[in-house]
C-alpha cells in the first residue's frame, strides 16, 4: 500500500475528545479526536475542505477503510471497489467529491473518485504501471495521483478529469520518474521529479501543463513539494547542506523559505492553505515528531498532543485554519482536528 507520504511518525489521542492546545509557542484553540468507524481501532485524517468536512481512513483488522467525517464529527464508511478489502480517502473538494484509492480483486490498487452523495468510480490504471493511486482533487473534480509499478518501483504523476480521461504530467528532459504531492482548488499541482535515481527535485505544474522546478536550500540536496495552493505557493521539504530534512515553503516564483531554520532537527510540511499557512510536523529534542503549524510569516506553533501521546502530524489545513492529522500512542493512531485560532 502506498500513500506518497511518510506515515512513520503517526500519532494517537486518548479517550478524551477535546483538549486545550499546548506547545512551545502558545495559541488559544481546541483539539478534537474524530471517531473511527464502528469496529475500527484507529483512524487517520488526511484532508479537509473549506466547509470543514474531513476525509481519511479507519483501520480494522489491519485494513484501512476510506472515511468521511462531517464538520460535526460523524463518520461515514465510503466503501471499496468490488473484491477489495481496503480503501483510502486522500482529499476532498468544496463540492464533496473525494479522491482516493481502493484495492481490487487480486490485491492491486486503483485510483478512485467518491461521489458527494455516495458511490465509487474506478479510474483505472496508468498504461505501463501495475497500480494507481488518487492523491487529491480540485474544484472541477479532477483527481490527481500516480501510476506505480510493483516490479520496477517506477512512478508517474497523472490526473483524471471529471469524465475519467487520463493525462500524464509533463516531465523535464532527462527525467523518467515523477511523484504527485498535492493539488490546489484551481488545478495547480505539485510534486517532484527524479533527475537520477538518487536526485529528486520539487516541481510545480500549472493549469496549462507547464512546469517549474523549485529551488533547493543553499548547498542542500533533494527536495519534494507535497502541497500547493491556488496562488502557486507550495510546501514540502528540502535537505540542508548538513543533511537535515527541513519543512519549506516555495513562493509563486519558486523561491524557497526554510521553515525549519530555527532548529537543528528534522521537519516536514504537508499542507498549505490559500493564506500561506503551512502545517506538518517537526522533530523535538527527544526525536519525537510534533504536529506543527507555520504562519504565513514563518512563525512555528506546536499544536499540542493529548495526554499520554508522544508524537503527531498535521496533514491538511483549510481556509479557516482548521487543521487535520493524527496522533500516536504506542503505535495506535487517532484522527485529530485542531483549531489554533
Amino acid at each position: 500500500m502506498h500513500l506518497n507520504r511518510r506515515l512513520g511518525a503517526v500519532l494517537t489521542a486518548t479517550a478524551a475528545a477535546t483538549a486545550v492546545l499546548t506547545g512551545s509557542a502558545q495559541a488559544a484553540g481546541t483539539m478534537t479526536e474524530l471517531p473511527a468507524l464502528p469496529g475500527s481501532y484507529e483512524a487517520i485524517a488526511t484532508g479537509v475542505n473549506n466547509a470543514g468536512v474531513i476525509v481519511g481512513r479507519s483501520i480494522r483488522d489491519g485494513w484501512g477503510r476510506a472515511t468521511r467525517w462531517t464538520a460535526a464529527g460523524g463518520a461515514t464508511d465510503l466503501g471499496a471497489l468490488p473484491g477489495g478489502q481496503y480503501s483510502i480517502a486522500t482529499g476532498i473538494n468544496g463540492s464533496g467529491v473525494i479522491a482516493g484509492h481502493s484495492e481490487v480483486a487480486g490485491g492491486t490498487s486503483r485510483a478512485v473518485r467518491f461521489g458527494p452523495g455516495g458511490g465509487i468510480t474506478d479510474l483505472g490504471l496508468v498504461p505501463g504501471y501495475s497500480d494507481s493511486f488518487g492523491l487529491g482533487v480540485d474544484e472541477a473534480g479532477v483527481v490527481v495521483g500516480e501510476g506505480w509499478d510493483r516490479s520496477t518501483a517506477g512512478r508517474r504523476a497523472v490526473k483524471w478529469d471529471a469524465s475519467g480521461a487520463l493525462t500524464q504530467f509533463a516531465l523535464p528532459n532527462g527525467t523518467r520518474k515523477s511523484l504527485l504531492g498535492g493539488v490546489a482548488a484551481n488545478g495547480i499541482a505539485a510534486g517532484s521529479v527524479f533527475v537520477t535515481e538518487q536526485v529528486e527535485k520539487a516541481v510545480r505544474w500549472d493549469q496549462d501543463g507547464t512546469f517549474t522546478l523549485l529551488a533547493s536550500l543553499p548547498g542542500g540536496g533533494n527536495t519534494r513539494a507535497i502541497a500547493v495552493n491556488r496562488y502557486g505557493q507550495a510546501a514540502g521539504y528540502a535537505y540542508t547542506a548538513n543533511g537535515y530534512q527541513h519543512a519549506v515553503r516555495w513562493s509563486r516564483e519558486g523561491r524557497v523559505i526554510d521553515l525549519g531554520a530555527a532548529t537543528p532537527h528534522h521537519s516536514i510540511a504537508r499542507g498549505i492553505n490559500e493564506n500561506g499557512t503551512v502545517v506538518g510536523d517537526a522533530q523535538d529534542s527527544t526525536g519525537r515528531y510534533q504536529p506543527t503549524r507555520w504562519s504565513s510569516g514563518g512563525e512555528a506553533l506546536a499544536l499540542g498532543l493529548p495526554a499520554n501521546t508522544y508524537a503527531g502530524s498535521a496533514w491538511a489545513v483549510n481556509r479557516a485554519g482548521v487543521i487535520v492529522g493524527f496522533t500516536d500512542e504506542g503505535g495506535r493512531s487517532r484522527a485529530v482536528r485542531w483549531y489554533a485560532g
